[in-house]
């Protein structure tokens, strides 16, 4: 017991002088002020210490700080460039929208027509690029009541005739063919007087429909208006649809045929929707 007693005093003299020693120590170099040598020293330490561990530590840091800034940029931009597409397309497709909604209200403002017609709406399906100018394919037929030779027009005037009908869709041949598979027959108002005669063809490089006359003419008045005859019988283009407007009288060299060519109303280059005329019967739907 005595033993342990002394043992465990020993250990406490031991601690309170290795205390004190160290107490003694730390207090010379705090209290004392260093020399050059130690300074020189305790700089070069720091300096090791700030360029081998610090320093690099920070690059590091600022490193992945940075590549954190240009991810959220990155993120902040895709995010952004999608909602723009996103806007981009939304307005893409309002203008295509507008644009359809003014070619279906013109069709429904085709005064020019004869009171005795009405008209049925179809869209251009087909518009092939080898036969651009001689015919288009609609999504009318039979089931539509669309038959053959019903005129076809767009909101200023004709621009061809139904040539073949399926049950659900149209083949329209079209007045710029420069080779129509028929005349259709036609009449110029010109003043008091009305002129017959045949559409023969269309003139791509003048832009205009050729006529051939069948009836003699003095004098052409100016701005005389072209409208099918009717004459061409039964299941043919009905008589009174616009065509346009007479430009020009020309005498062939046989000195007995004569020419007027005509400048149509209709337009052709943009085709996406047209009217088939057909005759008011209470029966149709």
């Amino acid at each position: 017991m005595n033993n342990r007693r002394k043992k465990r005093n020993k250990r406490i003299i031991i601690g309170v002088f290795v205390v004190v020693i160290l107490v003694s120590v730390i207090g010379f170099f705090v209290g004392r002020k260093q020399s050059r040598l130690e300074k020189t020293l305790s700089n070069s330490i720091s300096m090791i210490e700030y360029y081998i561990i610090k320093k690099p530590i920070s690059f590091v840091n600022d490193i992945f700080n940075e590549y954190n800034d240009l991810k959220d940029v990155y993120d902040e931009n895709r995010i952004l460039k999608e909602k723009l597409d996103s806007y981009v397309n939304v307005e893409s497709e309002n203008e295509v929208l507008q644009s359809e909604i003014k070619k279906l209200k013109k069709l429904t403002e085709m005064d020019y027509l004869p009171n005795d017609y009405k008209t049925k709406a179809a869209s251009v399906q087909i518009r092939d690029q080898t036969n651009w100018n001689d015919e288009i394919t609609i999504d009318a037929g039979s089931l539509n009541n669309v038959q053959e030779g019903m005129a076809v027009c767009d909101s200023k005037g004709m621009i061809g005739v139904v040539s073949h009908v399926t049950e659900i869709s149209s083949t329209v041949s079209l007045l710029t063919s420069e080779n129509p598979s028929n005349q259709i027959p036609v009449m110029i108002i010109n003043g008091d007087q009305t002129i017959y005669g045949l559409l023969k063809n269309y003139d791509v490089n003048k832009k205009v429909l050729n006529i051939t006359l069948l009836s003699g003419i003095d004098k052409l008045e100016k701005n005389a208006k072209v409208y099918t005859s009717g004459l061409g019988g039964d299941g043919k283009c009905p008589k009174g649809i616009y065509i346009g407007k007479a430009k020009k009288l020309v005498t062939q060299s046989d000195g007995t045929t004569m020419t007027l060519t005509v400048k149509m109303a209709a337009q052709f280059k943009d085709l996406s929707y047209v009217s088939v005329v057909k005759k008011v019967n209470g029966n149709e739907e």
